[in-house]
């Protein structure tokens, strides 16, 4: 069922997010990072071109931009993949976490979506900006847990802010521009990451223990991997994407 190919070996540093939990301990302090690679065919899934002349204001602001969904770094060797959600998946048993009291940002920039994925914890502030001088509309159209949230910020540095709860990956649109579209993930945890434009992720202050790691792509899917760590030491772990695998 699970067509996607995970490796392990010695990853560069990457970015870092989450925060302190409640219950953190000295021995809190393991480290996980490493970077996702795509292997396959980048031609493929290369980026294409959207449009956004049909928009006055937003062929204005900008007329072209590229799409989000597959964003491969070639420059790397081997290449690696942006907008990657990599978290613990299992193994945190009942621990509980305090929710990040800064807020998470979703903001609209040259009628896109920024960033394109989003990840938070539960009962995190999150901020929804419009920094464009155009009207904008955020729909959490597939969102099932969350209350419906779909409102409009005709002006320029309108922000709404709001709280979610936990769920699986939720698509979030523009009604006034279809081309606008990210994902939102939410955790009950602060021990995730999303890969930046080298395809690295860190993830911080974990407990010693043995862990599942999830890698979620939206367009991928997911892959996991057992990782085991211990008090104070890092752990490098990648994660290979092979879609076109048979």
């Amino acid at each position: 069922m699970n067509r996607w190919k995970v490796a392990a070996s010695f990853a560069a540093s990457g970015l870092v997010f989450g925060a302190v939990s409640n219950l953190a301990r000295a021995e809190d302090n393991a480290v996980i990072k490493g970077k996702v690679i795509f292997k396959g065919d980048s031609e493929k899934y290369k980026r294409t071109t959207l449009d956004t002349s049909k928009d006055e204001n937003c062929k204005k602001i900008k007329e072209k931009i590229g799409s989000e969904e597959v964003i491969i770094n070639k420059k790397s060797d081997p290449p690696t993949l942006r907008n990657v959600v990599v978290s613990i998946k299992e193994g945190l048993g009942d621990r509980k976490f305090q929710a990040k009291t800064d807020a998470a940002i979703l903001d609209q920039v040259g009628c896109q979506y920024t960033p394109h994925v989003l990840a938070v914890m539960g009962g995190q502030p999150v901020k929804i900006r419009n920094s464009d001088p155009t009207n904008h509309n955020i729909n959490f159209f597939d969102a099932k847990i969350n209350e419906k949230f779909n409102k409009t910020q005709p002006k320029q540095n309108m922000e709404d802010e709001i709280k979610l709860k936990v769920e699986a990956p939720f698509k979030v649109k523009c009604d006034v521009h279809p081309w606008m579209g990210m994902h939102v993930v939410v955790f009950n945890h602060p021990f995730f990451a999303v890969t930046g434009e080298e395809g690295t992720f860190e993830i911080k202050g974990l407990p010693p223990g043995k862990y599942t790691v999830e890698a979620w792509h939206e367009k991928f899917g997911t892959i996991t991997a057992p990782i085991e760590v211990t008090s104070g030491a890092t752990k490098d772990a990648d994660f290979t994407f092979e879609p076109d695998k048979k």
